[in-house]
């Protein structure tokens, strides 16, 4: 029996939850014991998406009545009583780069933007049969490639701590959907830091599940045969997880995500994980945790290095250990010469031809700091030797990582070396912005994806958790697991979360919003 399967109903009542703090997990059991109806708490984000949504840019397609049809479906089988489904009734959103049936599904990509799919990908599917709501799709950059969120279809999409600012990206919208309030769950994606760096921005909780961990049936890229080369290109480095509000939710949404699908054969069997262990800090030995935070001499900005600094402190306060280290054999510079070439090769394939001709043509007058930029350009030249010495290398990575992680109860890195920077548009022959860190400025993709990239690399499953508020904008944390291994590394970042204090929400999302 699945995670709160079996649960009935004890009584109806009416009401309106907070949705500026309640969690996919409360929504889950207040359903079953009847604090309030599906009906009132969809209404309840649909109000919240029509006071918030046109402002940020969140949700770029609504799903109004068929969420109140699933909604009243959901009421209905609660009245009924009996083991109900894990999610039913419970808001979500799914980043616009899985295919929902009867439902756009862009990826902000121009030639799609009047593609209706014909079936769900797999999460979609999945969250759906588990009994949860869609509420709608979520803004991203053209084709999930950027860590900033301007759609060419959508535009901007902002940050709800400050509207002037990038909720980061890809999956910029989810996380912003997540901390207002529109839904409770989001299926996202992240090759680069894409669920890991909106999180951090908007100040929620991420999950970056093991590469092949989760089917990508139904994810764009790969393109639909009938818009671009058919098949898949992305074989590595790509990855599905959930954004939401708690390590809680984020452990139910993957557990009913994970596992093969019969489709992409490179997802192992698996078994559904048991519910985390009720969590009191105090409780039990402090835990000896590695803070990295040296990747290749990147520095941190003032904001990031503040709040990790009293994210230790806190974390010696409870009784932890904590040892500022880096894995001696990991090279950091390495990781992002081969994350490049993996990635520029892969991502090229399914790449307009005229968008690979511009980065290629311009790869000669890359200056050499700017290292991701160029690896990148380098994979794009399609060199079979150096994207095999590129792989070995990735191997010899990954070893040095689970050894390294052998060491420690848990490993915490800083997600980027900035924080949210203004929101522009960044059409693809724009130059990228140079951002400031410090008393320095940062090539744009060193100050964004550099501490994000070398997990990619290695496949490796992330949490990433809020660790504080700085200058009034969220900082987040990664944790680093050992492939395969998401149940233990939730179990830690949940017992983390304790320390940490968990989600707060943006001010504007602290208002409550009558439905209706």
């Amino acid at each position: 029996m699945g995670l709160l399967e079996g649960l009935v109903p004890v009584g109806r009542g009416a009401g309106v939850p907070d949705l500026g703090r309640v969690t996919a997990t409360e929504a889950a059991r207040d359903l079953r014991q009847g604090s309030y109806s599906a009906e009132e708490l969809v209404l309840a984000c649909q109000a919240r998406i029509d006071r918030f949504n046109p402002g940020l840019n969140a949700l770029v397609a609504l799903n109004r009545e068929g969420a109140l049809a699933a909604a009243r479906e959901a009421d209905q089988r609660i009245a009924g009583g009996g083991p109900l489904p894990p999610l039913l009734g419970v808001p979500v959103s799914i980043k616009d780069a899985f295919a929902t049936k009867d439902m756009a599904t862009t990826a902000s990509f121009r030639p799609l933007a009047n593609y209706r799919p014909d079936r769900d990908a797999t999460v979609v599917a999945r969250w759906r049969s588990a009994g949860a709501v869609l509420m709608g799709k979520s803004n991203l950059p053209e084709l999930a490639g950027a860590p900033h969120c301007w759609s060419p279809l959508f535009g901007l999409c902002r940050n709800p701590w400050n509207p002037d600012l990038t909720p980061g990206g890809s999956s910029g919208g989810a996380a912003v959907a997540i901390a207002c309030g529109f839904s409770l769950l989001e299926a996202g994606s992240d090759i680069g830091g894409s669920i890991r760096i909106p999180a951090a921005y908007c100040g929620i909780a991420g999950l970056r599940a093991t590469e092949n961990r989760i089917p990508r049936t139904g994810h764009i890229p790969h393109l639909p045969p009938a818009f671009g080369r058919p098949g898949r290109s992305v074989w590595h480095m790509l990855s599905v997880g959930v954004l939401a509000r708690s390590v809680a939710d984020l452990h139910l949404g993957y557990s009913l995500m994970a596992g093969p699908d019969g489709e992409d054969s490179t997802v192992p069997p698996f078994v559904r994980p048991a519910p985390l262990l009720p969590v009191q800090e105090g409780r039990g030995p402090g835990l000896r945790i590695a803070l990295w935070e040296d990747f290749d001499g990147t520095p941190l900005c003032p904001r990031t290095r503040s709040a990790l600094a009293r994210m230790a402190d806190r974390l010696a306060a409870a009784g932890h250990q904590v040892v500022r280290s880096a894995p001696p054999g990991f090279d950091v510079g390495r990781a992002w010469e081969a994350f490049g070439m993996i990635g520029g090769a892969e991502i090229g394939l399914g790449m307009p031809s005229w968008q690979r001709r511009l980065i290629l043509g311009l790869r000669h007058f890359l200056p050499r700091e700017q290292a991701i930029a160029r690896a990148v350009a380098r994979g794009l030249t399609f060199d079979l030797a150096r994207y095999n010495q590129a792989l070995d290398l990735r191997e010899q990575l990954i070893q040095s990582l689970e050894a390294y992680l052998d060491c420690w109860d848990a490993v915490l890195c800083p997600v980027a070396a900035t924080g949210p920077y203004p929101g522009q548009p960044m059409p693809p022959w724009k130059p990228m912005p140079r951002l400031a860190s410090g008393a320095r400025s940062l090539p744009y993709l060193e100050a964004t994806v550099a501490m994000a990239i070398p997990f990619s690399l290695t496949g490796s499953p992330v949490v990433v958790l809020p660790v504080g508020i700085e200058e009034g904008l969220p900082v987040g944390v990664q944790i680093i697991g050992k492939r395969w291994q998401e149940e233990a590394l939730l179990q830690t970042s949940a017992r983390l979360e304790t320390v940490f204090g968990g989600f707060v929400p943006p001010p504007l999302a602290r208002e409550i919003i009558p439905p209706g």
